[in-house]
Formats: structure tokens, C-alpha cells, sequence
């Protein structure tokens, strides 16, 4: 025990300070360097257990004797120079400036695109799109309602079997809903440019010679190209035909116009005009109204002669001053009034006069009429 203290002693009088921290640096590193590469417990191989019968004794380990007196051989003294400089780990440098290069990468080919399929179907005046269209409907209400229907043209097209001479395209409408004795269809020529003769398309569900019925919504079609009685192409599609409904409102609209009470009775005629507004839906009056609302309906009778006249109004006798007119609104009239001529008998002038009898027609304008002459009287139509 006193050599190992006398060892000791020895050795830190010659380790300086620096020698001291450069040699626990190289012992740190040695360390860190035995640490990762002995392999890891998780890399060695398990224990196996050894398989112990029954009933068998285990050995007991042999226990290692020290005699007594006997002395044990201290570890051999090592010895460090003064001064002595202990050299350290190298270190791991990396240059500046040098590149590093990156994991190479794994390129992931894109998807080949795939050729596009056929154009076939339906296309439309003023789109792009092919078997996709709008039909465009205005439903009235108010005083008017109703329901306006339109269509729209559309031309079948085949990327497949272009338009040629000689050849026709025969389009049927086979989606459940609509009728199929016989399916709607359309026989058109398809000869020239890129599509078929027009069709107009409209909402139905039967056949019709003008129009080619859909349903709203998506819709199945079979053709058939023929040139004659060859046929060249076949097969089915779909287009989506979609209803826009664009709800407005409609009421009726005034027409004001002067009429005769007497419709018979042209208006240059007329005794009784009045103004009448009439409200109507199209060619149809919903209702009317007249101004002034009156059933009597007036007769005019004016004297336009130099003299004053005395006739009869259905049996009543009445006299007008020159000049002036009157109003009647008996639904019948019956007028007599005298008219005189003058004439010549054996040599002397002779007056002859007689009874008159009109029937007037009612909402008439009427005036006397007389030769200036002669007492010569008469009525007749009177215009403004």
C-alpha cells in the first residue's frame, strides 16, 4: 500500500495542468470510439438456455482458494515522461466550398396519356361542348299565365364515319319514359361539312314529324349511318338535355280606342262615339271599359235648310229651327215630314205637297235638306 501512494504521488508532480486536460480529452474520445463501434445489445445473439434434466444436480461453481500469506503482485507502475505531449483524436473535417452531392433520385414515371375516345353525338349551335345542352322555356304568371315552350337545333356528328355523298344519318331516342311505338327519331342527310342536316330538339315524349322529343335530363340515342342500304356505322350514346325555366310575370295591357255605339254606323257617321279600353292577354279580352257608361245610345238629327221644319217623331210632333240639331236615344225611330214641290198647270204655278216617311237608323247623324227654290224637304245621312 505505501509503494502504490508513493507511485501515485510521483505521477501527479509530473503531470502538468495541460498535460492533465489533453490526456482526459484522448481518454473521452477512446471512450466515444469503443461506445459506437462495439456492436449494440440489440445485434447480439440471445442466451441460449441449456436444457436441465430431471432430477439432475446442478454443479456449484468452484470456488478459487487464496492461501493464506500469500502476496499479491501489484500492477506494474507506468510511467509519463514530463512534458510529454499526448496527441489527440483526429478530427473529422469537411473542406469549405466542397459540394455535397444529393441522394440520387427516384423518378416515378408519369401516366402515358391515353389517346381520346371518338367524338360521337350531338353538337350545338353557339357550344363547345358536344351532348351537353340547355333548351331554354319561359313559364307566365299573373293576369296572363302560361307556359311558352322553345326548341333548339342540333346536328349529329361522328368523329368515326365523317359526312360524305350519298349518305344519311338515323337517330332514335330509346330512354325509358318515352314512347316507343315508335321511339322519337330523326332521318337526316349527312353529306356535307363536319355534321348532319339540323334537327330542332324540344321536351315530349312522343313522336312528332317536326320536332325530335327528349326528356330533361340525361338522355340515350342509337344511330345508325347509312350510305344507301349499307349500313356503315352503328352504336348507342348519351346527351344530357337540360330544362331552364325562366319564370316572368305577365299581366294584361291596355288598348284605348274611340268606337261607334252603333257598330254598324260607319264613324264618319256616327251620332254616339265613345271611348272604350279593353284589356287584353294576347288576342284575348280579359275585360273592358267604356266611357261614358250609358245604354241609351243618341240619334242626331240637324236642319241645315234656311227655314224652320215640323216633322214627326214616332207619331209626335216636333219642330227644329234652321240651324240647329237634336238628340234623340228612342231605340226606333220613325220620322214623316211634309216636302212641297211646285209645278206648272194651265199656265200657272202649282204646289204639290206630300207626307214623308223615313226609318232612322239608330247612332246616325241625319240632317233636313231643302232646294232653295222650291218647299222641297228631305233627310239624309249627315257626315262630320
Amino acid at each position: 500500500m505505501l509503494k502504490f501512494n508513493n507511485f501515485r504521488n510521483k505521477i501527479v508532480t509530473k503531470i502538468t495542468s495541460t498535460s492533465k486536460f489533453l490526456l482526459l480529452a484522448s481518454l473521452s474520445i477512446s471512450v466515444i470510439l469503443i461506445f459506437f463501434r462495439a456492436p449494440s445489445l440489440a445485434q447480439l445473439p440471445p442466451l441460449k438456455q441449456l436444457p436441465i434434466e430431471e432430477g439432475s444436480e446442478t454443479q456449484p461453481v468452484p470456488e478459487i482458494e487464496i492461501e493464506e500469506g500469500s502476496e499479491t503482485q501489484p500492477a506494474p507502475e507506468i510511467e509519463i515522461e514530463e512534458d510529454s505531449e499526448t496527441k489527440s483524436a483526429p478530427e473529422i473535417g469537411i473542406e469549405e466550398g466542397s459540394e455535397i452531392k444529393p441522394a440520387p433520385e427516384i423518378e416515378i414515371e408519369e401516366d402515358l396519356e391515353t389517346e381520346p375516345g371518338p367524338e360521337i353525338g350531338w353538337e350545338f349551335l353557339g357550344s363547345r361542348e358536344l351532348n351537353q345542352v340547355e333548351i331554354h322555356e319561359t313559364k307566365y304568371k299573373g293576369e296572363c299565365p302560361g307556359y311558352s315552350l322553345s326548341s333548339r337545333e342540333a346536328r349529329f356528328t361522328s368523329s368515326t364515319t365523317p359526312p360524305a355523298r350519298k349518305r344519311r344519318v338515323i337517330v332514335r331516342n330509346i330512354t325509358r319514359g318515352v314512347a316507343s311505338d315508335p321511339y322519337p327519331f330523326t332521318d337526316r342527310e349527312y353529306y356535307e361539312g363536319r355534321s348532319s342536316e339540323g334537327t330542332q330538339m324540344i321536351f315530349g315524349t312522343k313522336h312528332h314529324s317536326k320536332y325530335f322529343r327528349v326528356l330533361n335530363g340525361e338522355n340515350k340515342f342509337e344511330y345508325e349511318i347509312k350510305e344507301r342500304d349499307r349500313v356503315l356505322e352503328s352504336g348507342v350514346f348519351t346527351a344530357v338535355i337540360k330544362r331552364n325555366v325562366d319564370v316572368r310575370q305577365r299581366d294584361s295591357y291596355p288598348i284605348t280606342k274611340s268606337v261607334c255605339m252603333n257598330s254598324e254606323v260607319p264613324m264618319s257617321l256616327c251620332a254616339d262615339i265613345r271611348t272604350i279600353t279593353k284589356y287584353k292577354c294576347g288576342s284575348r279580352v280579359i275585360r273592358s271599359f267604356l266611357k261614358p257608361k250609358t245604354p241609351e245610345v243618341g240619334t242626331l238629327i240637324s236642319n241645315q235648310t234656311p227655314y224652320s221644319v215640323k216633322y214627326w217623331i214616332n207619331n209626335r210632333i216636333q219642330k227644329l229651327s234652321s240651324g240647329s240639331e237634336r238628340i234623340y236615344t228612342n231605340n226606333f225611330l220613325n220620322i214623316k215630314f211634309k216636302s212641297c214641290s211646285v209645278g206648272t198647270e194651265d199656265g200657272k204655278n202649282a204646289k204639290e205637297c206630300t207626307n214623308q216617311t223615313r226609318s232612322l237608323e239608330r247612332g246616325k247623324r241625319y240632317r233636313f235638306t231643302s232646294e232653295l227654290d222650291y218647299e222641297s224637304l228631305d233627310i239624309e245621312g249627315f257626315p262630320r
